[in-house]
Parts: structure tokens; sequence; C-alpha cells
């Protein structure tokens, strides 16, 4: 599948300062004396590491489209209007209309563009491995790697069919050459063999290195460059997505194993959220010490004003679910931390109730809990051992913790359904639920228009169709 993003290759830049990632500095052209150029010294890799990150907040994947924007909008979160013509028909899984298809072909282009300039520093540690000196290869090729994995795992879960191992359909290329040169389409299981191998490689190399490790995630203080790994593929972050990408296999053992060991760490490196966070004079919506690893988006208040403030826009363009439908998910728990912190604000638009989506609103202070879009939680790993720990104590215990930690009562059992419920309520505005259905192939799904309703919705549905500029050179 030739690409065509691949001819406007760019190798990325940015100024690396305290805090996190933040300034471009230049965009150089993809040739080879420019790329020398870049990876001739430490600077050169870590600003180029540094702009994947920053690039991963653009609107077209993570900034928006892959968290709280579209991908949101195709798990029936918010009740859009029908004069919000655009969103209604994707949120109706049309996919052909100008809108669908800009913003699908926009997450294709920008996934792989990031990839290849992924590939071209994966590339340099190999041939200019002298460069990097100490930990520092090891950590700068562990997390292109993870970073690698983590955006072909996202395409695939996007453009592929449910993970089946046995089945001989071609899907998606899996890129691991900084070239024009066109890489086959593979089938799943020749797919995920190649995901499993950065994994594997990106957990070796960052073991025992990972500051993250030591000094959990405020990094290391003697170090700009190892500071804040909640913001980078960190160990635990590669761990985690070992979890998630084996939980999408229906491989219930090594998902489980991995779910365990991110457990085994939640108390020391990534503590529930305390509830005075949640009141605070800057507020704490996004739980940022439970943040495996999550994005710095200066401009995230831009997400509330555009689409979720609802004392200023109209029903054309706000996104926001009926009143009575999160109160129904919420079985009317509003001491409940997810409800009380980001869904309690209400607000009447021609005699509906709508409730205000505020998780990603700003405040005025620099504070990262202000900035973060979460890329993975803790909670993921608790919610995944409740499903798939065999003995029912286990699954109780698990279940039990996570909703102790946001603030409603424990049950004395844990079934399939509260399991359901509990992914409805925690991962709003983080692009997941979506998945979640995909995975199960679910044919009917809450929907955001009536407090019971559901929508019907077909398996074919959960595979967005490849750009059109692309798949004529299958």
């Amino acid at each position: 599948m030739k690409n065509k993003i691949y001819h406007i290759l760019a190798v990325m830049l940015l100024a690396i300062v305290c805090t996190a990632c933040t300034d471009w500095l230049d965009i150089q052209p993809s040739d080879r004396i420019a790329e020398e150029n870049n990876f001739s010294s430490p600077s050169g890799f870590k600003k180029s590491l540094n702009g994947i990150y920053v690039e991963l907040n653009r609107d077209a994947i993570y900034g928006r489209n892959l968290s709280c924007g579209f991908i949101e909008v195709l798990a029936q979160r918010y009740a859009v209007s029908d004069e919000n013509r655009s969103v209604k028909e994707y949120m109706l899984f049309r996919y052909d209309g100008s809108d669908a298809k800009s913003i699908i072909q926009s997450i294709w282009d920008t996934s792989y563009k990031l990839i290849a300039n992924i590939n071209a520093i994966i590339k340099n540690t190999e041939s200019n491995p002298d460069v990097l000196v100490g930990n520092y290869y090891r950590i700068v090729r562990g997390e292109a790697l993870a970073l690698r994995a983590y955006l072909h795992f996202d395409l695939f879960r996007l453009f592929g069919p449910a993970y089946d191992p046995n089945s001989t359909v071609k899907t998606i290329p899996y890129r691991t050459q900084f070239s024009l040169d066109v890489e086959p389409q593979l089938t799943p299981l020749n797919f995920f063999e190649r995901l499993e191998q950065d994994l594997h490689e990106a957990d070796s190399l960052l073991a025992d290195v990972d500051p993250v490790i030591t000094y959990g995630v405020d990094g290391d203080p003697k170090d700009d460059f190892l500071k804040h790994r909640n913001l980078r593929m960190n160990y635990y972050a590669v761990q985690a997505l070992a979890m998630r990408v084996y939980y999408t296999m229906g491989n219930d053992e090594k998902a489980l194993e991995y779910a365990k060991k991110i457990i085994a760490v939640q108390e020391s490196h990534f503590p529930w959220i305390k509830p005075n966070r949640l009141t605070a004079a800057v507020p704490d919506r996004v739980f940022t010490s439970e943040v495996i690893f999550g994005l710095q988006n200066l401009q995230r208040n831009n997400l509330y004003t555009s689409l979720f403030d609802g004392s200023n826009l109209k029903l054309s363009s706000l996104l926001a679910p009926r009143t009575d439908c999160v109160k129904q998910i919420f079985e009317n728990d509003q001491v409940d931390y997810r409800y009380s912190s980001a869904l309690k604000n209400q607000v009447e638009i021609s005699g509906t109730q709508y409730s205000i989506f505020n998780k990603y609103q700003g405040e005025s202070s620099d504070s990262l809990c202000n900035q973060l879009i979460p890329m993975m939680r803790v909670s993921e790993a608790y919610l995944i051992a409740a499903e798939l720990s065999t003995a029912k104590k286990d699954r109780l215990a698990y279940l039990n913790e996570f909703r102790n930690h946001r603030g409603i009562r424990s049950q004395d059992f844990a079934d399939d359904y509260d399991i359901k419920i509990e992914r409805r309520k925690e991962f709003w505005g983080e692009g997941q639920l979506w998945f979640w259905y995909k995975r199960r192939q679910m044919t009917s799904i809450k929907d955001a228009i009536s407090a019971y309703g559901e929508t019907k919705i077909s398996v074919d549905k959960y595979v967005l169709p490849i750009p059109d500029s692309e798949s004529k050179y299958n």
C-alpha cells in the first residue's frame, strides 16, 4: 500500500525545556544531509523524539479525534443534534460524508507520518549507536519502539477487523522502514507478531534503566530529558500497552499477567486520586496521579470551549450527553468522582437538559492537570483484572478496590454487567469505549438520546474505510 505522505516526510525537531516538550524549533526536509545532521548528536535524537510527543497532540489524532472527538461520537457519548449535520452523519456510522472522510484521512496520514519519523529515529539508533552514550541509547530506542507499537495498534483497532489469528484477510501494513518503499498488507496474526516484537524489545530496553522505576513519574531530577516520565512511553506504559494489546487479542492469560504487573506498582507509582484534588482551587478532573502515560497539551482548554461549553455553544456545534442518559449510566450515584468532577454541570437548551462535559476545561494555572490528556490510566488494569480473573473473590476484590476509589460503595458480586457499566463511566473523553465495543463485537450499544435506549450497529461498521487516496494503490 503506497502512502502519499511518504513523499513529504519530515524529521521533527523540538527544543528541550525543563517542564515538557512544547516549542517547535524547525522542520527539516527528509534528505540525507538533514537526517545526518539531526542524528549526529544526542540533542538531535532527543529533539526528534520530543517532537513525536508534541505531534501526538495534533487534532487529527489524540489532541481531538482519538480522544474526546470523533471516536467518542462513534461510541455514542454525545446527543448530537440534527443541526450538527456532519457530526450526526458519522454518529450514525455513515463514513462516506465529506467531513467523515476528511477526519479518517487525517487520522491515517498523521499516524503514518509520525510512524515514518519514528522509524527514522529507530534506524539511526542502529546506524549511529555510539552517539547515544550510557542509558540514553536504551531509553531513546525503547521509547521509539513503544511509540511505533502504540500508533500501529490504534491504526489496526480503527482500520482492521476484530482480531482473529486464523484470518487470512490482509489488513494494513506494519511499517518499519523510513523509506518510500511499499510494505505489504499483513494478516492480523502477522501484524500482531510485529507489534509484539516491538513491545518485547522496548520492555527489555527500558527495564532497569528507566528513571520511572527508581524515581517514579517525576523522573530523574538531575536530567531534564529524563523527567516527567508519565509524559513519555515509560517502562510501565509499555507494560500497560502490552496489557491492552493482549486483551484485544483475546489472550486473557497474558492480559491478566500484565494487568497484575501494573497493579503491583499502582500504590507506589500511580496512586489513586485523592478526593480533595477534585474540589481544589485548580481541580484535577483527569486524575493525574493515576496516569501511566499522557500527553501535555497546552491548548487543551480549546477542546472545552470549541466542543463542550454549554453556556456559549449552540446545538449545531455542542457535544453533550443528555442529563437523563448520564444519570442512568451513573445509576443516580452523583457522589461518583467521575460524575462530580466532569459531568455534574447542566444546561437547558430548547427544553432539554444536557450535561456539560468539562473534563478538559482549563483553569488559569499552568498545573499539569490543566494540560494533560490521558492515554493510559491505572484504572484500566483493575477493570481488566476484574473481568479476566477466574476466581470470583479476585474479580470482586479488583472491582471493589476500583469502585471505592471512585467514591462509590462496594458490591457483593462482580459480573459482566458491572464491568460494562464501569467501562462506560470510566473513560469519558479518552477514546477507549469504542474499542471495547469493537472487541466484544457488540451489535447494540448504549445510545445518547434516551436513558434506556440503544443504538444498533453492524459489526462491519467497526472497521473504518481505508482512505480512497491510499486504497487505490493496493
